[in-house]
This record gives structure tokens, sequence and C-alpha cells, in this order.
């Protein structure tokens, strides 16, 4: 962008993309260099006084930019403070008793460990321990897992809890790092309850939030079982990844081959359900003659409530960012670009929640956009060129040269992701796949009739159950499609290379 000179006075005008780079930099530089709080505050007087004295625009910009790369520092460095009654010092890694009251500040959800029966498990929010007969007052982020029969919780209840505790431990015969991924989730220790027992509600959160969220898990639940009575199990756990953002449903051994495909994206909810969502909700108000304005801020709102019924991860919580930004510059009137508004996604998610930038769903989803919108222009001259002239004495039909540009720009979009999103998924999972090239030419299509056709079997359902079936039958067919063309890749030569 531009910088112009008025008056004397520098304006200065960075893309909003390296104000997003520079604040997740000042975020890495806090965990990995950990500067002192004097030498933090002495760069930022020092960036200050160049800001003052420089006129060049140029050395403006750059010092914009390290005031950003500060903030990101003291952003990330307030995140990892350790407060005080921290119960965190406590922990071992040897499991000790304990007895605490606090709060369930998440939906309470089941989960398949890797040995070991289905259980549930939900985030604990730790107000107060009991030490030697007196309860003192503690704090700090827990995973509690809850025993699989018992009395039914919710967020916000407020419950007594007996079991054991322990710090985050490392298995060796396992890739899961435990301790970054409680730390991801600002959690510092796992809590496992003592039988049916080792658990009493001792009441809940009336506030308004917490009865909207309580209202929202009821909500996802009636869409789970609807799903499930008018497609069946293995169908509705398909319906229940596509749209709800869950996939503990699909049987292991099927997701283990979308993710030597590299095709187990389409099994999160992204930007494509956010954006079909927006577009039915636009269509809708616009045949029933809503004004413009009312119009926009009902498509808005829709959206925010679909990013908490598929659980705000970090995916949808890029996508709906991105669309209530693409909402606010219709009604002002205003063009949206899409790197800015990707780039002001990042910015939101990372200062409300800094240790996201760790997160590997954070990283491939961000990778991903980043590709399709930056690589694969590139990869579409480079690698495909541009077509070949046609000889004016050769007519061809329109449907083939709309079926060659269709299959050249999908080619350039999956190379431009794939590239894009290869290095994240080597340095996280260990495993390249070449295979998902060509895998997500079929299997980018076929999931998303899946989500269209699980849309309208949703909408059908709600209106009259007795029109289900053709969108049922339909939505049965496309599984099974997918299934097999998943299994068929998996199984070709080099299709995954994993260490």
């Amino acid at each position: 962008m531009s910088n112009s000179i008025e008056e004397g006075v520098v304006v200065m005008r960075v893309p909003l993309a390296a104000v997003a780079a520079a604040f997740g930099v000042g975020i890495g530089m806090a965990w990995w260099l950990r500067p002192s709080l004097p030498l933090l505050i002495g760069f930022i007087g020092a960036v200050f006084l160049c800001m003052q004295s420089c006129r060049l625009p140029s050395a403006a910009n750059l010092c914009l930019i390290g005031l950003v790369v500060a903030i990101g520092v003291l952003r990330a460095g307030c995140d990892a403070q350790i407060p005080s009654g921290s119960i965190q010092p406590l922990l071992a890694a040897d499991p000790k008793p304990i007895f605490c009251d606090g709060v369930l500040v998440s939906d309470v959800e089941w989960t398949k460990p890797l040995h070991g029966p289905a259980r549930r498990r939900a985030w604990f929010h730790v107000t107060r321990i009991r030490q030697y007969d007196d309860w003192i007052p503690a704090c700090g982020r827990l995973l509690v897992h809850l025993p699989a029969i018992g009395q039914g919780f919710a967020y916000g209840d407020r419950v007594r809890i007996h079991g054991s505790v322990r710090a985050p431990r490392a298995e060796a015969s396992s890739r899961f790092d435990e301790a970054r991924w409680l730390w991801v989730n600002d959690a510092c220790g796992v809590l496992n309850v003592s039988g049916a027992t080792g658990i009493v509600q001792l009441g809940s959160s009336n506030d308004l939030w917490s009865r909207y969220r309580r209202w929202i898990a009821g909500f996802r639940q009636q869409l789970r079982e609807t799903g499930r009575l008018v497609t069946g199990p293995e169908e509705g756990a398909y319906l229940e990844a596509l749209l709800l953002g869950e996939g503990r449903g699909i049987p292991s051994e099927l997701a283990d081959l979308f993710r030597r495909t590299g095709t187990i994206h389409i099994l999160v909810v992204s930007g494509f359900q956010v954006g079909l969502v927006g577009l039915i909700g636009f269509t809708l108000l616009s045949l029933l003659r809503i004004p413009r304005a009312v119009r926009i801020l009902l498509v808005g709102a829709g959206l925010i409530l679909y990013c908490s019924l598929t659980g705000a991860n970090a995916p949808i919580l890029r996508a709906t960012v991105t669309g209530v930004l693409l909402c606010v510059g219709w009604y002002r009137g205003q063009g949206v670009s899409p790197l800015n508004s990707l780039a002001a996604a990042a910015v939101l998610i990372l200062f409300f929640q800094p240790k996201a930038l760790a997160d590997a769903s954070f990283q491939l989803s961000f990778a991903a956009v980043i590709g399709l919108l930056t690589l694969t222009p590139w990869c579409a001259r480079k690698w495909f060129g541009k077509p070949s002239p046609v000889p004016q004495e050769t007519v061809l039909p329109v449907w083939i040269q709309s079926a060659h540009r269709w299959i050249i720009q999908s080619l350039a979009a999956s190379c431009g992701a794939w590239c894009a999103v290869t290095p994240v998924a080597a340095w996280h999972f260990h495993q390249i796949t070449p295979v998902a090239l060509l895998a997500n030419l079929v299997v980018v299509p076929l999931s998303s009739l899946l989500i269209v056709t699980g849309f309208l079997l949703y909408l059908t359902a709600w209106i009259s159950p007795a029109l289900t079936g053709p969108c049922a039958a339909s939505f049965q067919a496309l599984t099974l499609g997918l299934s097999a063309v998943v299994r068929w890749a998996a199984h070709l030569p080099g299709a995954s290379w994993s260490w």
C-alpha cells in the first residue's frame, strides 16, 4: 500500500496482513525468547522515539510493525502469567487425591481414548480446594474425565469433585503430546473423577451466556438425534462431522484413511459451510422481501449462531469473522479484500486466544486459505500455463471449454492449498500425502454435495419428516461414494509417507 507525507506529517499505511504477521511474530517471541519486562518497555520507548523523529514513510512503517510485535509480546506475556492461588504448582506426574469445587466451562462430550472404553470429558475451572478440612480459594483449568454413567451435566454447572489430579505426561508409545495440547487449551492438568459418586452438582449458573450455551447444546443434541434417525448411525456420523463439526462418530479406521489421503479437512466445519449458511440465509430473506439492512444483520447473526453451534474452533472462527466482515462491508456499500479479512480474523482470534497460534487446526486453516489466495494463481500460470489457442476452424462445444477451465482451476487450487498446508502437516503429524493433489479433486466436490444435501435434510426434517426420504437416500449414496474414493486413494502406491 502507498505512503504519503502531508504537511510534514508521515501518513503510515501498513497492509493488514503485515500487521497480523507481526502480531503473530510477537506472540512467538514471547514464548521462545521470553524477554524481560524492562527490556520490552525500553524497546517500546525506542520505537515511539523513532516514530516521532523519522520523516521517511518506510521507516515509520517499520517502526509501526515493531510496535505491533511488541504488543504481541505483551499480550502473550500476560496470557502466560500464572495467577496467585493457581493449582499448577501442586500438580505432579503421579496422580494425587483432591477435593475441589468449580464450574464446568464447556459442554460434556464423549471421547474414545487410544486404550480403554469411551468416556465423557469436559473443561473444568477450579474455584477452591480442600486442604486439611479447610476450603481455600484456588484457580486453574483442568480436563476432567467423568464416569460413563451417572448424572448428566452441562455448561455452567457448579460441581464438587472427589478424584485424582495429575500434571500432563508423555506416553512413549504415542505421538500425542498431552502437555502441549493442554497448554494450547489453557489447562494445567487432568482430573479423573472417582466413580459415579465422585461428582456432585451444587447448582447451575443462570446468567444469559450460560443459558445460551445450554440451549445450543440441547439444539445440537436434537440435530444429532434427527440425523441419525433419518440416515442411520454411519451416515449420521458423516452428517455430524460435515455440518456440526463433530467427527468423533467416524470410525477410527475410516478417519485414518482420510488422514492418509490428506482429505481429513473435509470432516471439519470450515469456510464452505459458513458460506453456504450465508447464501441460504440471503436467498430465503430475499424471497421474503426483507429490507437489505435487516437482511444483512440477520445473516451476520445467523453466522455467529452457526459458529456457536459447531463448537467455535479455529477454522469456523476464521470463516465466521470473515463472513461478518463481509456483511459489514456490504452494509456500508464497500468491497472487502479477502486477504485483509483473513488478516483481521487472525488478529482477533490471536488477541483473545494467543495460544491458538500453536494449534495445528489454526495453522492448517489459515495456511490453506493463504495458499488458495496467493499460490493458486501462481500455480495456474507456472505449472499449467495458458490454454493453447484453438484454431479458428476448430469449434469446441461450450461444455468442453467449461470443463477444461474447471479442471485447470481445480488443479491449481489443489496444488496451491497442498503446497501451503504440507509443511504444517509434516511438522505436526509427521506425514506427507502426495495423493491429496488428486484425491481432493474428487473428494471436495463430493463433500460439497454432501453438505448441501445435509442442509436440505435438516430443513426438510424441520418442515415435514415425510419429505426427508429422497434427501436421506441421496446422502447415503454420496457417503458410500466418498468412502469408496478415500479407500481407493489410500491404497495407491506412494499415497502417503510417514515417519
